[in-house]
């Protein structure tokens, strides 16, 4: 009930308007598969988290504003979600609120709920300190599911470069107005002989500073390329402590940002290309590294410690066991949980109507990988309808082999 009441709260009023409206519906069903790993030996870890195989369904309208009002234009997007695992559960999210004004002659104000994009890479954007995290299979968010951060953005606009200056912080709304953390980044950006380059800094009291570099620049009528490399004194990621000590059973949670005071300087960075093949294929290739993850030996030692809490589950200390084996899971990342990636993405038309796409990454520390293979329908102008599947594979003790999930089967209905 809360999905209908406020999707017409959100219509109504504000179409009175007279705004520019798009709307777009997702429509999907799915069905996950699960397989005993390590880390969810007979399941164990599936049961107890309460996930379930399917088929699951989930319906999202999403509803794109666009108007001048009060001498401002402004931009609203607004997601309202259905979603039944084990039970209906409804939402309503603010995914963009924002407005944008023309200050002089070359200045541009931007502040509220927006998403901006600094980096250059597709999948992977380790300089793009204002943007919300990408998914993997759906990297230019396309299917909306992308939240805007918090900000107020001044930017000067040059004939052939532009200085941007934003201040990032995060409303909470949620039973009543917070404002968590603030941020200062900045970037200037400059074309030079048609290669476009950014130079992009971010500063925190939680953190220390990030530098940043990115470029792109085109080679003829097929083929970009583009990089990006930041640098940070110490990481703020959270490590396992078994990766320096001995195994037990921990009382509490084994994660801990120990390396947050370390002197060395941690680097990010990619390289990528986009090559249009023959018949309007797009090929996009990227290689990703990350200091911030486990190494081989520090993953080689976090599956040492898996072990030893299997060997733990048939013993009296069962529960302490199984309570570690479910904090072992946060060593999984959405960014990676290693060093070293390959990503190869493939797009292109199969017939008239009829297009096929395939993501492919693969960890090259341990050379397990994850497949994402997709077809599309399109009817009409409005209508795709698409079937889409995760794959992971790798022997055991690699990151992608020991995920519980073996795969998932989604299918579903793009609406515009």
């Amino acid at each position: 009930m809360r999905f209908v009441i406020g999707m017409l709260v959100c219509i109504f009023p504000i179409n009175l308007l007279g705004v520019d409206l798009r709307t777009f519906g997702f429509y999907r069903s799915y069905y996950q598969r699960y397989r005993s790993t390590l880390f969810n030996p007979g399941n164990r870890s599936v049961q107890f988290l309460g996930y379930r195989t399917g088929p699951d369904f989930s319906f999202s309208q999403y509803f794109d504003f666009q108007m001048d009002f009060l001498s401002l234009q402004w931009q609203i997007d607004v997601m309202g979600e259905l979603e039944r695992s084990d039970q209906w559960k409804d939402d309503v999210k603010m995914k963009q609120l924002f407005f944008q004004r023309g200050l002089f002659e070359n200045w541009v104000l931007v502040a509220g709920r927006a998403i901006q994009r600094w980096g250059t890479g597709y999948a992977f954007n380790p300089t793009d300190v204002v943007a919300p995290d990408k998914e993997l299979n759906d990297p230019d968010n396309s299917e909306k599911r992308a939240e805007g951060n918090d900000m107020i953005k001044l930017e000067y606009f040059g004939e052939t470069y532009s200085i941007a200056m934003c201040y990032l912080t995060k409303v909470d709304f949620d039973p009543k107005i917070e404002v968590e953390g603030s941020k200062l980044a900045f970037r200037f950006y400059k074309n030079l002989w048609d290669i476009d380059l950014s130079f992009i800094s971010l500063f925190s009291r939680a953190e220390s500073p990030i530098w940043g570099l990115n470029s792109s620049f085109v080679i003829g009528d097929r083929l970009e390329i583009h990089g990006e490399v930041s640098a940070q004194k110490g990481s703020y990621r959270a490590y396992h402590r078994t990766i320096n000590e001995a195994n037990t059973l921990y009382l509490k949670e084994p994660f801990e940002t120990s390396r947050r005071n370390d002197p060395h300087i941690y680097l990010q960075f990619l390289l990528g290309f986009q090559y249009t093949l023959p018949r309007n294929i797009m090929w996009v290739a990227e290689y990703f590294h990350q200091d911030q993850g486990y190494s081989k030996r520090e993953w080689d030692r976090v599956m040492e410690h898996v072990h030893f809490l299997n060997n733990q589950l048939e013993t009296p200390f069962h529960e302490a066991a199984e309570g570690n084996l479910l904090w072992s899971l946060n060593v999984f990342s959405t960014k990676g949980a290693m060093q070293d990636y390959l990503m190869n993405y493939l797009d292109g038309p199969v017939h008239r109507n009829v297009g096929l796409r395939s993501t492919w990454m693969m960890n090259l520390n341990d050379f397990s990988a994850v497949l994402i293979p997709e077809i599309n329908v399109t009817i009409g102008d409005h209508f795709t309808f698409y079937g889409r599947g995760f794959f992971f594979y790798g022997r055991e003790g690699t990151e992608f082999g020991e995920l519980f999930q073996s795969y998932t089967i989604e299918a579903g209905l793009r609406f515009r």
